[in-house]
């Protein structure tokens, strides 16, 4: 770390013009450790939750009011831990109120920070040497002692220091020290739950805590840490994705929930969190939040059919055939290599006696390559012989294609006679041929006959049926009557 001597420099003579004759006076007593361990984890909690700028104000103001307090002063700097700006108001500060300890304290843990150990030794050892039992040198001494790779010294540093003043920054030290020691997870677990019960506001030794916990199997404590951890940066999706997992692995389903709910709300739209929180929403019996979640998921991933197939099956529930349907007409465009989505649209249609739509999808689903089902082809093959459709197409002329279609006509009309013996009418439609003679549309003109087989055979014949290339759209009219 490079040093910035003109800023140094700079802030000690600034410090210095503003509170001319300090040392005519005398210098307001020292608050006790406790209490200044109590208001740098204030700073800390501020500083976490994104208000430091409040304290800054309030600090100047105390330090205008009170010029010879040099304890507005180190918490202003404290804010700024562990920065360059930091350690040059300290050092500025260690100079003009040399009786202060807690300047050297916070000197000495920057330059840990920064590596320079040999500095930080420096700033403690006259500190420890006059003052050896002030708890918060002992603290940064531990600091140092563990940076220097003394494991054995660090940790009985770290215990003294708290056996003279039980703070939750020195016992949050100590877990996280212990925490990187083979085997002594489950010291390190002790020690950081006494220090978040103490002080919450701790965002790396909840993440240790999480991450202990999730090692030990306690997904409930490991769930109720990171809880904590998501509580100081509610507006990182992320941290509320992660959260959702913590609390799934602890079977706790609406918490789980909760937390992707308010990783959706900030803007998260990863398909594979959706498609959580759907099933969630299902699993708690909770239908109308899982068709939001659905929808959302179907406009984050295009290429996704289970969604479209879940809404489907939640719209059938209700009653609402229409949407159901129309579902799983968007699932088939999603994954049209699937065979079991139209199947599943033709049984449907074929319950509400719409025989020609359901033949449509039947022919789909055997044609498409993947996840067949064995029963489409004897179902495709029954509604084939329902509507009377002849074994082979019909090919030649149009003349030749009308009188092949009408003798299955004539029969299948002779066959609903039985049924509805006033069944009669008229049936019109227009044939789309393509160059090469091949029907690509067939639409009805006019229909008085308003029967759904009749009208289904004529259209699947004249759609089947091999015409001469380069014809244009041919016109078929037949006239029903029953005969007398």
């Amino acid at each position: 770390m490079a040093f910035r001597p003109y800023l140094r420099l700079t802030a000690l003579v600034l410090l210095a013009l503003a509170a001319p004759g300090w040392g005519a006076a005398t210098r307001p007593v020292l608050p006790p450790e406790a209490e200044v361990m109590a208001a740098l984890r204030r700073l800390e909690t501020a500083r976490a939750q994104g208000k430091s700028r409040e304290l800054e104000d309030d600090f100047d103001a105390q330090a205008r009011a009170r010029p010879r307090d040099s304890m507005p002063r180190v918490y202003r700097a404290w804010l700024l831990f562990p920065t360059d700006a930091c350690w040059n108001e300290l050092k500025a500060l260690s100079t003009l109120f040399p009786e202060n300890p807690w300047p050297q304290v916070g000197m000495a843990l920057i330059y840990v920070r920064w590596g320079m150990l040999a500095e930080a030794r420096a700033a403690l050892a006259p500190l420890l040497r006059e003052q050896p039992g002030f708890a918060p040198a002992l603290w940064a001494d531990a600091v140092l002692l563990q940076a220097e790779r003394k494991p054995a010294e660090a940790e009985g540093r770290y215990r003294e220091a708290l056996a003279k003043l039980d703070a939750p920054q020195i016992r949050t030290a100590l877990g996280l020290f212990l925490a990187q020691q083979p085997g002594r997870e489950a010291d390190a677990r002790a020690e950081l739950t006494r220090s978040v019960e103490a002080w919450a506001e701790q965002p790396e030794a909840l993440k240790v805590l999480a991450r202990l916990a999730q090692a030990g199997n306690d997904v409930r404590a490991a769930a109720v840490a990171g809880e904590k951890l998501v509580g100081l940066k509610p507006r990182d999706r992320e941290a509320h994705r992660l959260q959702s997992g913590l609390w799934l692995a602890a079977g706790e389903k609406e918490k789980a929930a909760a937390s992707l709910e308010r990783y959706v709300a900030l803007g998260g739209a990863e398909p594979a969190s959706l498609t959580q929180l759907a099933r969630l929403y299902a699993e708690l019996g909770r239908a109308a939040d899982e068709e939001k979640a659905l929808g959302r998921l179907m406009e984050a991933d295009a290429k996704d059919a289970e969604a479209a197939l879940r809404l489907s099956e939640l719209a059938e529930a209700r009653g609402d055939l229409a949407g159901a349907e129309g579902f799983l007409v968007k699932a088939s465009a999603r994954a049209p290599e699937r065979a079991d989505i139209p199947l599943r649209r033709a049984r449907m249609v074929l319950k509400q006696e719409r025989f020609q739509d359901a033949l449509d999808a039947y022919r789909a689903a055997l044609a498409a390559p993947e996840r067949r089902v064995p029963e489409a082809e004897a179902e495709a093959a029954a509604l084939v012989k329902r509507f009377r459709l002849p074994a082979t197409p019909a090919k030649g002329t149009p003349d030749q294609i009308y009188n092949r279609v009408s003798m299955g006509l004539v029969a299948l009309y002779m066959e609903r006679l039985k049924e509805l013996p006033d069944l009669k009418g008229n049936l019109k439609v227009r044939v789309q041929v393509d160059a090469s003679g091949r029907a690509t549309q067939v639409s009805v003109l006019y229909d008085s006959l308003k029967d759904a087989l009749i009208a289904g055979h004529a259209h699947f014949a004249f759609l089947d049926a091999q015409y001469p290339p380069g014809i244009e759209a041919p016109v078929f009219q037949y006239v029903f009557r029953p005969p007398k």
